[in-house]
């Protein structure tokens, strides 16, 4: 019994963290697969009314028919214009899709209850089969809604028809729903382990193997984001860190010693900026920090100088090594610059730095490139 409650509170969570961290994939695939039932409910129910009365002499689409046509073919034109937009905000995707569905609902529970009271159902349970498992949505959310229709269709079941249809209809419903349920729960536990996958090797192609921290890669991608986001007013300063003399310590001490000191370096780092900031292995002993929204030259000084107390430190604890470091930045204040432009003149400062005794810092304002 605990570990099928521990089994259920590690199945609570991975879907909480789904839907919260894939909310914008999630509204993605459903708004196509909303436009792909829309569509094809609409050719169908165009089929039926063309081919029925050819199959049954005398059948002549209800009223139920003829209101749901324009109500189908104004949904594909309003699923179609919200595809086409820029911008599907989840909330407004899953409202379309409960709208979809409550509509859907309405008109197959109109066809099959207000027809004669002695033909059983024909259309409900497949819906209640196939709608649960066909769209991602949340399950109290989605399933709260399904049993409240069902609620209305058991009701008016029992009062419109016979007994023995109104049993027969009930019990396929039923049975509908439940299957949906474990359907729709096996397809959402592979989105999940698929979303999970990905976005498990999408961290690995992002990450530095050895330093825990942005590869050179992704660093440079983020900080040009950030840089492009918020031009032409960026506040942020640029920081180079380069270990100093870490050739000789690799000759010295081996190679399985650097590769821990640039563990340590990364996860002092990774501690000693804000989650916001963007903190990278550049390469070899070349470490980069993009800190945001921050051009004051005095905290920027101050934060140098607790990077170079906190790795002294670290290197010493975790690896017994007197290790120095050297930093170059380059401070952006209200301006706009390229990623490149910036990186250069803070490898510049690097190297003033370096030049200066190492174990050092060289902190520079951005100038703009004359031509």
């Amino acid at each position: 019994m605990p570990e099928f409650k521990q089994f259920i509170r590690n199945e609570s969570a991975h879907r909480a963290s789904y839907f919260q961290n894939a909310a914008q994939e999630i509204a993605e695939t459903n708004l196509r697969l909303l436009r792909s039932v829309s569509i094809l409910a609409s050719i169908l129910l165009i089929a039926l009314m063309l081919i029925t009365p050819f199959v049954i002499p005398g059948w002549r689409p209800s009223l139920q028919h003829l209101l749901f046509l324009p109500v189908s073919l104004l949904l594909v034109f309003l699923i179609t214009r919200y595809q086409k937009s820029e911008i599907h905000p989840p909330d407004w995707t899953t409202g379309l899709c409960l709208l979809f569905e409550t509509i859907l609902f309405l008109f197959i529970m109109a066809i099959d209850i207000l027809q004669a009271p002695d033909v059983p159902a024909s259309f409900m349970p497949m819906l209640c089969v196939s709608m649960p498992a066909l769209l991602i949505l949340p399950f109290r959310l989605h399933y709260g809604m399904i049993l409240f229709f069902e609620s209305i269709y058991i009701i008016s079941t029992l009062l419109l028809k016979t007994p023995a249809t109104a049993q027969y209809d009930i019990f396929n419903s039923i049975v509908g729903i439940a299957f949906s349920i474990s359907l729709a729960q096996i397809m959402l536990r592979l989105r999940i382990q698929d979303y999970e996958t990905r976005s498990h090797y999408q961290k690995l192609s992002l990450q530095d193997a050895l330093s825990g921290l942005l590869n050179k890669v992704a660093c440079q991608e983020a900080a040009s984001e950030y840089l492009n986001r918020t031009a032409p007013n960026t506040v942020c300063a640029l920081l180079v860190l380069d270990l100093d003399d870490f050739k000789q310590i690799n000759d010295e001490f081996g190679h399985y010693t650097g590769d821990a000191l640039l563990q340590t370096v990364g996860r002092t780092l990774a501690q000693a900026f804000r989650a916001s900031d963007i903190v990278g292995r550049f390469g070899g002993d070349e470490f980069l920090i993009l800190v945001k929204d921050t051009a004051d030259y005095t905290v920027l000084e101050q934060k140098c100088c607790t990077i170079h107390q906190k790795l002294q430190e670290a290197a010493r604890n975790d690896c017994s090594l007197q290790t120095t470091c050297s930093i170059g930045g380059v401070i952006l204040n209200h301006q706009t610059a390229t990623f490149h432009a910036l990186f250069k003149q803070a490898d510049n400062a690097l190297y003033e730095a370096k030049a200066a005794g190492k174990n050092n810092y060289r902190l520079r304002y951005y100038q703009l490139e004359t031509q």
